[in-house]
């Protein structure tokens, strides 16, 4: 304890006092709110006649203090340990004074930052000093104290206070080590998350334009020192969700951490178990040399573990992954996700790396770590919105290039890396799918003028330019292991022709969506798709639309609706339902079969479809038409049939099964029906299905 002149007075002041002192301020803040209206109720029914009408302005006066109090306890804590004198009593300069006035305790936010940033370096620097970890927790909370100030901020950031946050995951798991999978106490992680809050605000400030720009700010994260794009993966693990991130700084840590994924191979070789003439050699995971994950003790050896432990040990280092832990959080925010793709650039080389078949973790059980990018894809590629078509649009051409260049990569992948990934991931699948499906209408129509051609996106036109050779590529890939995927982009195209069928030009509507139906069959003919995955892809379309269409691109969870459930007018392909913009409404009814409505399993069949029934597929399409022609008045609808709903002015997905609606489609004039069908055949038609896919 040293001597201040705390409040204008020479006092004996401990800083872990006043700290203490800030906090228990707080946890009464705390209560206050959490119990201030039993507190009222109580008073009340014992008829105290005490007036409690300004127990919540009490509460926000004792917050106040609270932060005041913390604030003061930063400061006394900075000054103390630097022997500051500014405000010596003593020739000794061991008085030093601490202000009451807040005014007063801001004017010294600059200096005590500056003081604090050197603190940080020095903690770092001398990992072993009796201080260090206390110095890093001390200026954690600090920063969390300061988050209203942008002149503490700035003085933190210019100090190279950025630079050292970004060392900060590392130093705490070297003093922690590794225990079993965890490389971060709970502590640290808290730490880290103090950390993370406290850099990002400087981002959001510099972007409100309270504090000045700086390119330096974010090359302590995009270029860290010692390359620990680990620790840097860290602070997003950790701290604020994805959409509370800037948006510029949140890109380019993506885009910068998606260029070391490539140079870093992710994860342990993995080589299951075989009889050889030197008698039985078990499953086992093979580190390859200078792994990232080495430093975090996370390495091992088949010499040294035995196979449940090798296990463990890669589920540990797919929990610590930086990549996973930037892309989840790039993933929650559609701006940046779109940045991030939607330009002629970078875009390119990020797309191409976000389509990789190796976000998946190998193992006997290998799991799909694809989730984060299904969000980033969805978000970036699929926003038709008047104010980001644009750049939405460009970035689902780079995803379809990437994708179809990732087709061929895929299927010429080698021996062993077809043992580790035999399938493409589906949360990736199913990005696909959806995106194919948001611009269906752009690549149908402009696939059949330009077949062949170059492939891109006119910001003149806002349109994607597509070919049918790249389309369907991308079809084989996300269709071919992932029957669900392909059923998702069922569920939106079926909507798509019902859009068509009630615009303004509904032939030339009708038939460019006809060619991305037929381009999808074709692409199952080319995968040799069975029978039995068209059975499955069929109940899951069914199932999708039961449930809720929302689970277009997996972002919401389907609620349980029951199997009593038949009419559905939700939203499909809400990329959340903060982002949706896209694709219209599923009014339709299902008419539910009889017997085992949505199984699933039949793709073990592995029954042959031959081109006839690919051909077939395209009758499916009847009952969206004929909602389109009803909706648009283009015909009137029917009266008592079983397969309209005339509340919702849906028809059932199935209705082509059912006579009557068969009856009814053969009593409508030429100019409407049977133009409108043939309109969509024609398209369909044009995609060429053959028996041998060509």
């Amino acid at each position: 304890m040293k001597g201040l002149v705390f409040m204008g007075d020479y006092v004996g002041v401990d800083p872990v006092r006043v700290r203490k002192l800030a906090d228990r301020l707080q946890d009464l803040e705390g209560a206050l709110a959490k119990h201030g209206a039993l507190i009222r109720k109580n008073f009340t029914s014992w008829e105290s006649g005490l007036d409690l009408s300004l127990l919540s302005q009490q509460t926000e006066a004792v917050g106040d203090d609270a932060r005041s109090m913390s604030k003061r306890a930063d400061l006394a804590r900075s000054l103390l340990l630097e022997g500051d004198a500014s405000g010596l009593c003593t020739p000794d300069g061991n008085i030093i004074n601490i202000p009451w006035d807040m005014t007063d305790v801001n004017a010294q936010s600059a200096k005590e930052a500056k003081q604090e940033a050197a603190t940080l370096k020095k903690a770092l620097d001398n990992p072993k000093d009796a201080s260090s970890r206390e110095d890093i927790e001390a200026i954690a909370r600090s920063l969390a104290d300061h988050q209203d100030d942008p002149t503490y901020l700035a003085a933190f950031a210019n100090a190279g206070g950025i630079v050292d946050a970004a060392r900060v995951p590392r130093a705490l798991h070297e003093e922690d080590g590794t225990h079993g999978g965890d490389v971060l106490s709970k502590d640290s992680q808290n730490v880290v998350a103090q950390y993370a809050t406290g850099i990002n605000r400087i981002f959001t400030l510099q972007t409100a334009g309270k504090i000045p720009p700086n390119p330096e700010y974010a090359k302590a994260l995009t270029n860290p020192p010692g390359d620990d794009m680990w620790s840097v993966g860290m602070l997003f693990k950790y701290g604020p969700k994805g959409d509370a991130w800037d948006t510029d700084v949140l890109t380019k840590v993506g885009g910068a951490m998606l260029d070391w994924r490539k140079a870093h191979p992710m994860r342990p070789r993995y080589f299951k178990g075989q009889v050889t003439m030197a008698g039985y050699t078990g499953a086992a995971f093979v580190d390859p040399k200078h792994a990232w994950y080495d430093s975090i003790g996370l390495s091992g050896s088949p010499n040294s573990e035995n196979f449940f432990d090798a296990q463990k040990r890669v589920a540990a280092i797919e929990a610590n992954d930086p990549t996973l832990a930037v892309i989840n959080r790039l993933g929650e925010n559609a701006d940046a996700s779109r940045h991030l793709l939607g330009n002629n650039d970078s875009g390119k080389r990020f797309a191409e790396e976000l389509v990789d078949f190796r976000w998946q973790t190998p193992g006997s059980m290998s799991d799909d770590d694809s989730d984060g990018v299904r969000r980033v894809l969805t978000l970036a590629a699929t926003d038709r919105t008047p104010g980001h078509i644009d750049e939405s649009g460009m970035a689902a051409a780079n995803v379809i290039a990437a994708a179809a260049k990732q087709k061929d990569l895929f299927d010429a992948r080698s021996g062993s890396d077809k043992e580790e990934y035999p399938n493409f991931p589906n949360g990736t699948a199913v990005a696909l799918a959806g995106i194919t499906a948001t611009w269906a209408d752009d690549l149908g129509g402009t696939g059949m003028s330009t077949e062949g051609g170059t492939a891109g996106y006119s910001t003149r036109y806002h349109s994607l330019i597509g070919n049918n050779a790249d389309t369907v590529k991308v079809m084989r890939l996300f269709a071919k292991d992932n029957p669900g995927a392909a059923a998702m982009f069922d569920v939106a195209l079926h909507e798509k022709v019902s859009e068509a069928a009630a615009s303004k030009d509904p032939k030339k509507a009708l038939t460019a969506i006809g060619n991305t139906a037929g381009m999808l069959t074709k692409a199952k003919v080319k995968e040799s798709y069975t029978e039995a995955q068209q059975i499955d892809e069929e109940h899951k379309t069914n199932k999708i639309i039961l449930d809720t269409a929302g689970t277009l691109f997996g972002f919401l969870p389907a609620p349980n609706l029951g199997e009593a459930a038949s009419k559905i007018s939700q939203k499909i392909a809400e990329k959340s339902l903060k982002y949706s913009q896209n694709l219209a409404v599923i009014g339709r009814t299902i008419v539910a079969p009889q017997t085992d409505p949505f199984s699933t399993d039949n793709a073990a069949k592995q029954e042959a479809l031959d081109v006839d029934s690919a051909k077939d597929q395209k009758v499916a399409f009847t009952s969206s038409i004929a909602q389109g022609l009803i909706r648009s008045g283009a015909v009137p609808p029917p009266t008592g049939a079983s397969w309209y709903d005339p509340q919702t002015g849906t028809v059932a997905a199935n209705a082509i099964k059912d006579t009557d609606f068969q009856g009814w489609w053969n009593s409508l004039p030429s100019s409407a029906g049977n133009d409108y069908q043939g309109a969509f055949y024609g398209g369909f038609d044009h995609a060429e299905v053959s028996p041998d896919g060509k």
